[in-house]
């Protein structure tokens, strides 16, 4: 990646064939205190009447994103549990889910129970989530509902993902614990929170864009995406213009084709406010 500002890294002509914009929550949309700015909430409001499709795409459940939502104040598609979940939220719309069979999940967890013994869980449903002890103290949004002693009893239905936490490795080790334990038969990432997430094998943030793109008559090169972790290289490395934070993980800052400012600094809300623009000006 190359870091950018924007200033004569790209045409306007460019900037404005973008038709959809992917944008991860934590560290990209939000600041590092977790506040949204009122530049970024005005840029993605004029990137909407633009006519660009707004996509928030996060590694967060629905249950635990109503915040932002309510801030956003945006009901058009958003992505959650790092593809796991597409809806509408005007329309009150679940468009696209893949989901973790419930017999599947309890493997999951027995398996890395047997693997990674410090191991504590969460496991999050379409709309609500179960959670061993701890767990609430590592969330930016403390879940409903009160901690258990072992989250298999509540495991029934459709699964979105299984979170895995051990605070006595760091979170790199646990990532490693977790792939290998999971050999191929899931997806886990990890975004800088406290846990690693395992979704279903096909799940990931570009997969769920790429589908989204295909559904509104957009391709890859049509479409921005800005993230500044992990579970986003997928979506930075296959958008056409893949944007990275300047507070971005290394991996995230390879995968992306720019480098662009800080989220304290306003980075996001920068180079949206410029699409917008370009956009506005083409039509």
């Amino acid at each position: 990646a190359e870091s950018s500002d924007m200033n004569g890294e790209m045409s306007d002509r460019e900037l404005a064939q973008i038709g959809l914009l992917g944008i991860d929550i934590d560290g990209t949309m939000l600041r590092t205190d977790g506040t949204m700015s009122a530049r970024t909430k005005a840029a993605l409001h004029a990137a909407d009447a633009a006519g660009i499709h707004v996509v928030p795409t996060t590694g967060r459940p629905f249950i635990v994103s109503r915040d932002v939502i309510a801030e956003l104040e945006l009901g058009g598609h958003w992505i959650f549990a790092n593809g796991a979940i597409t809806r509408h939220l005007g329309r009150d719309e679940t468009v696209r889910a893949h989901w973790i069979d419930s017999a599947i999940a309890k493997r999951f967890v027995r398996d890395l129970r047997a693997s990674v013994p410090g191991a504590r869980f969460a496991v999050e449903f379409e709309i609500d989530v179960a959670f061993e002890h701890g767990f609430e103290k590592i969330v930016p949004a403390v879940p409903p509902g009160e901690s258990v002693d072992d989250v298999l009893p509540f495991v029934d239905g459709l699964v979105q993902k299984v979170l895995v936490f051990d605070e006595s490795v760091d979170l790199d080790t646990l990532y490693r614990e977790v792939t290998d334990a999971l050999d191929g038969r899931g997806v886990a990432s990890y975004s800088g929170l406290r846990f690693i997430e395992v979704s279903a094998a096909e799940v990931t943030k570009g997969g769920a864009l790429d589908l989204l793109a295909t559904d509104l008559g957009l391709n890859a090169a049509q479409v921005a995406t800005f993230g500044d972790n992990h579970n986003d290289v997928s979506m930075l490395s296959w958008a056409g213009f893949g944007f990275a934070m300047g507070n971005a993980t290394d991996d995230a800052k390879e995968a992306a084709n720019h480098v662009i400012d800080h989220t304290d600094d306003d980075g996001l809300a920068v180079v949206v406010e410029r699409i917008a623009r370009a956009r506005t000006s083409l039509s």
